[in-house]
């Protein structure tokens, strides 16, 4: 009978302890996602009100819908360790239950999205892409009435509006609708902190040469024949620049002749502010800036200063050449840049590649390119809603988004929960908690985004709004990194955040220019490799010539024809 008492005593104690380790929210890494949603200490098994609804008060009630994403290449929260998602739904009422949409490719994805159209089946709500046959695809939902216009509603969220809004005006359809709420947008991101991408040259041959960063194309070639002629590697001689697969890269090389190049969609042709935004077109025609950048390219060629391979060079390729260590130059994502490095440094110890500052043909070329800019208009992805969910849960899932804006918002998504995934220095800045990193492997976005960490973010992406908070950028850590961002300033500081986005950032390819230009893109990769393949200058200036007659014949006129006509009655109306 003691036994017995014994016993039932010990296990109204164990109740006891994990009902109080319930109610405190301590719960580990492992448990159940399940029961983290069953434990939560808001919404309607509790009954308590979120001190938030004060500001937002359609926390008052709670709500809690399914948020299908869509992933293609990257992966979301893991059942069991999303942390994220429950502290959302402890501050603002409203439960995330997370969907993943996984495809494969960009052809999956279209025929999910052209399954919702023939199926009327819309997921309630729905993380995107934003292409153009996105957009196309939403657009027939919203005039089928299947999804919500936001396009009135949203402005009653200003801090999600006020980042959202030139995406707005840009993404509004023809008969002035919004049926999706544009993400990760340009205003979202930190545009100023991050490497550059582009072409890299050796530092360490540049101080064996003892010369500075070229400048211009022709210090480029400078020091590209130096290296050759000069440098050895383990006693190898080294090669010049070495451009990606299908001549990835090369735009590199032809650009710093072209007064202006654009952004974004209005990239090859651009609007010119100082001439009434008219297109001018230097890629496209026997432009005499092509003519000059065509004849530079053909004597690197020619000169040796160019990997011999590159017409046929393949990615596994390129990767090899670059991690040998015999690359005098390469054109690359940092990110790849990086890795390539590391690489390369297991056979060169001393190798470092940096981003040299931009290079102009000319004085008159900088000028022109050197405009003052602003964050770009556009966005990454998109989110919609469907006309099953009611306004009252969709006002409640905006105002969370709208939560999510706030500088306490960013820091839940972009750096998770105090005291467990980060901490304060003495600086006043967040840093990740030593076992958020090793957990991470030094905070690798799809290890984070198991736990919520950065994943949510994709909803509402407001960088800005915790700049200040933030350390040193991890990328801005490495010395090869930095120096590259270090050559940029000229740049960056004609940066202006609070300038307004002029005309040709609401830019939007039309109907002609969707079907026809494709196939010019695809021309001017062949047009390069003749050039490349030429065997005299003559040569190369009746190729340009020639190209400026294809270009003609295959539709550059009606192209620029319509993306004039855009700009001209282009109105900057909300």
């Amino acid at each position: 009978m003691k036994r017995i008492l014994r016993m039932s005593c010990l296990i109204v104690a164990l109740v006891l302890l994990v009902s109080v380790m319930a109610s405190c929210g301590l719960y580990s890494d492992e448990t159940p996602k399940q029961n983290k949603e069953n434990s939560s200490t808001t919404g309607e098994n509790s009954g308590q009100v979120p001190e938030l609804a004060s500001k937002w008060p359609e926390f008052a009630k709670h709500h809690a819908e399914t948020v299908t994403f869509f992933e293609q290449g990257w992966t979301g929260p893991v059942e069991g360790q999303d942390i994220i998602a429950p502290e959302i739904e402890r501050r603002t009422n409203f439960r995330i239950l997370y969907e993943p949409m996984t495809v494969p490719t960009g052809d999956d994805y279209t025929q999910k999205l052209n399954l919702m159209v023939a199926s009327n089946e819309v997921p309630n709500i729905f993380f995107g892409g934003n292409d153009t046959y996105t957009r196309t695809i939403y657009e027939k939902l919203g005039q089928s009435g299947q999804i919500w216009d936001i396009g009135e509603i949203i402005k009653d969220y200003k801090n999600l509006y006020d980042l959202v809004r030139p995406e707005l005006i840009l993404y509004k359809t023809k008969d002035g609708k919004n049926y999706f709420i544009p993400t990760q947008t340009g205003r979202g991101y930190e545009v100023l902190n991050e490497p550059p991408h582009g072409l890299y040259v050796r530092k360490d041959f540049l101080d064996k040469l003892g010369m500075d960063y070229p400048r211009t194309p022709e210090e480029l070639k400078e020091y590209l024949r130096r290296c050759v002629s000069e440098i050895k590697v383990n006693g190898q001689p080294v090669i010049g620049l070495v451009l990606g697969e299908n001549l990835s890269g090369l735009e590199q090389l032809y650009e710093p002749f072209l007064p202006l190049i654009g952004q974004h969609e209005t990239y090859t042709l651009p609007f010119d502010p100082n001439d009434n935004w008219k297109v001018k077109n230097y890629e496209y025609s026997a432009s005499p800036e092509l003519m000059q950048a065509a004849k530079y390219i053909f004597s690197l060629k020619k000169e040796g200063l160019l990997d011999k391979e590159v017409l046929t060079i393949k990615h596994a390729q390129f990767q090899e050449k670059v991690s040998s260590g015999l690359a005098s130059a390469i054109t690359a994502a940092w990110w790849d840049m990086n890795t390539f490095s590391d690489n390369a440094k297991e056979v060169v110890p001393e190798l470092m590649y940096v981003a040299p500052p931009q290079i102009y043909a000319s004085e008159e070329i900088k000028e022109s390119r050197l405009r003052d800019w602003t964050n770009w208009v556009g966005c990454w992805s998109s989110v919609i809603i469907s006309k099953k969910v009611d306004e009252e849960t969709l006002r409640h899932f905006l105002a969370m988004m709208d939560y999510l804006a706030t500088e306490e918002g960013q820091l839940l998504v972009q750096a998770g929960i105090e005291g467990k995934t980060y901490t304060w220095n003495e600086e006043g800045k967040y840093v990740f908690t030593p076992e958020f990193i090793e957990k991470t492997n030094n905070l690798d976005w799809n290890k984070a985004a198991a736990y919520g960490v950065f994943y949510y973010a994709q909803l509402v992406c407001n960088i800005p709004a915790i700049s200040d908070k933030q350390t040193t950028p991890p990328a801005l850590l490495r010395e090869d990194n930095r120096l590259s961002w270090e050559n940029r300033k000229e740049i960056r500081d004609h940066y202006k955040p609070d300038m307004d986005p002029p005309k040709d950032y609401y830019f939007l390819p039309g109907e002609v220019e969707t079907q026809k230009f494709p196939a010019i893109k695809d021309a001017k990769l062949e047009f390069w490799a003749k050039v490349l393949s030429a065997n005299s200058e003559e040569e190369v200036e009746k190729l340009v010539i020639e190209w400026g007659k294809t270009c003609k014949e295959m539709g550059i006129d009606e192209i620029i024809a319509e993306r004039q006509t855009y700009i001209d009655n282009f109105k900057l109306t909300e």
